[in-house]
């Protein structure tokens, strides 16, 4: 007999979809059967069991076998005292109670506790691994908690003078939050740096001024640190602004402008020339090349960036690192608040490494005086230090902004400029509502029946601002000395400059060889304002 070939089991594509759509078929009618049938089905699962991969299933499954077995023994045990009871004619319960010694009250406690977390059922191991974990998890709270309350009572000594009270007598609440989570990694980053870049922003470099972090940095280890101001968002404020910025804050502390990141897109940005994001991050690695070669350590200078929430810290880091067509994205950045929550170091050479820390609503107490919680959040706001999740209501912030641009005609009238808005109606001396329904309309911020959302409306100009598509910025203070010739060597006041300031900067100054490094006309004009 010939045997015939064998058959393929290839199965043609129709009819696999035939099959296919048929097993779904009749998959619905079971379930939709099973729905209607009156009788009861329990819903609970079956106990998968302890997960192949979970870390302590030996162990776990060792000890209720342990538990099994001692189970087994007192049930063996209880059984032969029950023989003897019934054989001499005595009561279970005496025999028992004879048996057990007396315990103390910590004891007691204890065996309870031990109790309740091991009181489950042997035939279910998953149980048994909830009861454990739970047992786990408490006690590790319990010493989380511990340390916590040691760390912070050290650390509520160590920045006791950071504390900020508003005008009823109340702490600060977002502040006095942002601190507590975030000092101990700010004074990590201080304590390890030799450097400290100090970021500010370039449309309002005194809102993100502290002079209380400033006397702190230079204290610290016997005034052996250095500390430079790093000016960033230049691109977002005109040349005579930002040349008249430079003069001010090189009285207090050697300062370079930089231009860390590309604008937003959409941003009105202004054009500095030579200050581009290759040419001041090159300038910038070499001032910190200069320090460390002039320190002559056997380990690497260490750089310590701080400055407020969003003001491009991380950023300054990523231009540092590419400056050379290098890597980029080393430190992840974004337009929001907060993208930083730890430390993070970067070695950017063999003798430099950089240090990034959170952003932290540092101390700063106006001129005019403390500000109500209100304006002080509307100022937090238009710094972008606070994230627009956290912002519960932005129509005091965008009354600020309107405050300020109303100072500048010019300013205004680009602000108007970018919504496309008529001239705005003010009524009893208040043109932010009329101005933020124009904005909801223009940008279809409407609720229902077109009502307009007035708190949209106040975030998308918040975001406009943040993004820089709306131009503003602010002068620097008139130059007034507090220091007359014969207190040059008096010590540090609060909210002035130190008597020999004029000669840190020089000495800073020289230590970076930071002399006339735009100009020789721009460092001559230092050299007279100062």
């Amino acid at each position: 007999m010939k045997v015939g070939k064998p058959k393929s089991k290839r199965v043609p594509v129709r009819l696999r979809h035939k099959i296919e759509k048929a097993s779904a078929a009749k998959q619905r009618k079971v379930k939709k059967e099973a729905k209607k049938n009156p009788q009861w089905r329990s819903k609970t699962k079956k106990d998968p069991g302890i997960p192949n991969l979970f870390p302590f299933k030996d162990k776990i499954l060792a000890e209720i076998e342990e538990k099994r077995r001692l189970k087994e023994e007192e049930n063996a045990r209880r059984r032969e005292l029950a023989k003897q009871q019934r054989a001499n004619g005595e009561t279970v319960t005496d025999t028992l109670e004879n048996d057990v010694e007396p315990a103390d009250d910590e004891d007691l406690e204890d065996v309870s506790e031990e109790e309740d977390s091991m009181q489950v059922d042997d035939s279910n191991p998953m149980a048994a691994l909830l009861a454990s974990a739970k047992a786990r998890a408490a006690k590790f709270e319990q010493k989380k908690s511990h340390d916590e309350e040691a760390m912070d009572e050290d650390d509520e000594a160590d920045f006791e003078r950071f504390d900020i009270e508003d005008e009823d007598g109340s702490v600060n609440v977002q502040r006095d939050s942002s601190r507590k989570q975030f000092d101990k990694v700010y004074k990590q980053v201080v304590d390890a740096a030799d450097v400290v870049l100090y970021v500010l922003d370039a449309r309002d470099p005194q809102g993100t001024r502290s002079k209380e972090v400033e006397q702190a940095v230079m204290a610290a280890d016997r005034g052996s640190k250095r500390m430079i101001f790093v000016l960033n968002k230049i691109d977002l404020v005109p040349p005579p602004v930002l040349r008249s910025w430079l003069v001010h804050l090189r009285r207090s502390f050697p300062t370079l402008p930089l231009r860390a990141s590309k604008p937003a897109p959409n941003a009105k940005t202004f054009d500095h020339k030579e200050l581009t994001i290759k040419g001041t991050s090159e300038t910038l690695f070499r001032a910190l090349k200069t320090f460390s070669e002039a320190r002559q350590l056997k380990r690497s200078v260490k750089v310590g960036i701080i400055g407020y929430p969003n003001v491009g810290k991380s950023s300054v880091i990523n231009a540092l690192t590419a400056r050379l067509g290098g890597r980029t994205g080393t430190c992840p950045v974004g337009a929001e608040a907060g993208v930083t929550t730890s430390l993070r170091e970067v070695k950017l050479d063999n003798k430099l490494k950089l240090l990034d820390s959170p952003g932290i609503v540092f101390p700063n107490t106006p001129e005019g005086g403390k500000n109500s919680k209100v304006e002080e959040k509307a100022r937090l706001v238009l710094l972008n230090a606070i994230p627009p999740k956290e912002i519960g209501d932005p129509v005091p912030a965008v009354t600020l902004l309107l405050k300020r641009l109303s100072a500048t005609p010019e300013l205004f009238q680009k602000m108007i400029d970018v919504y496309d808005l008529p001239p705005l109606h003010n009524v009893n001396g208040d043109t932010t509502t009329d101005f933020l329904v124009q904005v909801a309309r223009k940008r279809g911020r409407l609720g229902k029946g077109g009502v307009p959302n007035l708190h949209s409306a106040a975030q998308t100009i918040i975001t406009d601002w943040r993004d820089g598509r709306i131009q503003g910025w602010t002068d620097p203070p008139k130059y007034k000395p507090n220091l007359t010739e014969s207190s040059k060597t008096a010590p540090a006041t609060k909210g002035g400059l130190v008597g020999d300031q004029k000669d840190i900067v020089k000495e800073w100054a020289a230590e970076f060889k930071l002399e006339g490094l735009w100009g020789d006309e721009l460092a001559e004009t230092d050299a007279m304002e100062m």
